[in-house]
């Protein structure tokens, strides 16, 4: 053999070892981001790393909540290698990827069209980091790290419905990548959208650097790429201004312990199930659309069976995102979750029954009662200052079909 097909011949076993060493490695990262969602020992230490490592949820929750917390760094680190190596997150460690990836090859066996280059994934990362701008991120909630992470909530037996509709959504985008292969890796997936613009405004730093004269994604007539961003970023800025000076929803969800103002919170909040999933007293579900659209399958609080404990914070450090902000035991009574009412035309003491069942119940003892003149019997009262809305009363009180005290969400101005 000549040299050159001796050398041929090296670079093509270079090459295979090298995608066979990366397939390993791919195969790895899968596994462990199932152990890591999985409910084995201690998950909340655990579960909310996989979607933080999304360099997209960390950018757009800085630019939604304006403050960073200490999670938000694994999606920076992430962020900051991608400057230098293009998508290599998509290319060796994105669990979706390897996924899709695999569905896609199928698709190639049977003969099906390669999805060719698309820009809808650019334009949700425009339109979303421009509505956060305005603290309403529009389409976070297609990470695909987050829709991964969703599909674990089947391990919770109380939460199957909710982690049904996350398994389904993946299993759309395993159809779609069968019928045209790489349709969300290369076309629609914000993620590796986010990682393109990074490498694009790295090598447009080091070409500047270089004085050269033309960059990276443009041709004579422009900047294309830069804008299409500059477009989306407009848009998702005006979107979020729309929406948030058209006032709220008439009735607005109760929300766990230390969300953030309802429109940011419906913005920012992945859908990714880490807060349902961390919480030992299941009283909190996914939305199904009774309080809006914009608010499908974000986590709500429901006072059923129990209640949200005044010596539990678990869903508040779970959050990738921090749509739920970090909140301590110390100040939880602090926390406002919503506040008690108490309908007088259900209450037993209304007929004359007796009963003290919400105020025994009350952990932090924001019910009295008081002799009404006017209704010559005794009437429950909530003091604002002591009640967070913990709903122990709503769960305590004795009467059915309805409660004849109930836990309200807080008129909040967006």
């Amino acid at each position: 053999m000549s040299d050159k097909e001796l050398s041929e011949i090296s670079v093509i076993k270079s090459t295979g070892i090298r995608n066979h060493f990366r397939l390993l490695v791919r195969f790895v990262c899968l596994i462990g981001a199932v152990l890591c969602l999985l409910p084995i020992r201690d998950k909340d230490a655990l579960m909310p790393l996989v979607p933080a490592l999304s360099s997209f949820v960390a950018v757009t929750s800085i630019l939604a909540a304006k403050t960073i917390q200490p999670i938000l760094g694994l999606g920076l680190a992430v962020g900051l290698f991608a400057l230098c190596r293009h998508r290599w997150f998509c290319r060796w460690a994105c669990p979706v990827g390897l996924c899709l990836d695999g569905a896609s090859c199928l698709g190639r066996h049977l003969k099906r069209k390669p999805c060719q280059a698309m820009s809808i994934g650019r334009w949700l990362l425009a339109l979303t980091l421009g509505g956060a701008i305005l603290g309403c991120p529009l389409f976070l909630w297609s990470d695909p790290l987050a829709l991964f992470s969703g599909v674990f909530l089947l391990t919770e037996q109380h939460q199957l419905l909710a982690g049904a509709i996350s398994f389904l959504l993946v299993i759309l985008l395993l159809i779609f990548s069968l019928l045209r292969p790489h349709i969300w890796c290369r076309g629609l997936c914000p993620l590796g959208a986010f990682q393109d613009l990074l490498s694009i405004m790295s090598r447009s730093v080091r070409s500047a650097l270089r004085s050269a004269t033309d960059l990276p994604g443009c041709d004579r007539s422009g900047h294309p790429v830069a804008r299409r961003t500059v477009l989306g970023l407009l848009v998702g800025a005006t979107s979020a201004s729309i929406l948030r000076f058209t006032g709220s929803e008439p009735s607005q969800p109760l929300r766990p312990p230390g969300a953030v103002d309802e429109l940011t919170f419906k913005g920012l909040c992945t859908r990714c199930g880490n807060c349902i999933r961390s919480c030992p007293h299941d009283i909190i579900r996914r939305d199904t659309g009774q309080y809006g659209f914009t608010g499908i399958l974000t986590p709500v609080l429901t006072f059923d069976e129990n209640y949200c404990r005044e010596d539990c914070t678990r869903c508040t450090w779970v959050c990738p995102s921090k749509a739920l902000v970090g909140v301590d035991l110390d100040n939880k009574q602090d926390i406002q979750i919503g506040m008690a009412q108490v309908d007088m035309n259900l209450c037993l003491l209304g007929e004359d029954h007796e009963c003290s069942a919400c105020m025994r119940w009350c952990p932090y003892n924001a019910i009295r009662y008081i002799f009404s003149e006017a209704e010559y019997m005794l009437v429950p009262v909530i003091e604002p200052g002591k009640c967070n809305g913990c709903g122990a009363c709503e769960v305590a009180c004795p009467t059915s079909p309805h409660k004849a005290i109930k836990i309200l969400s807080n008129v909040k101005i967006v």
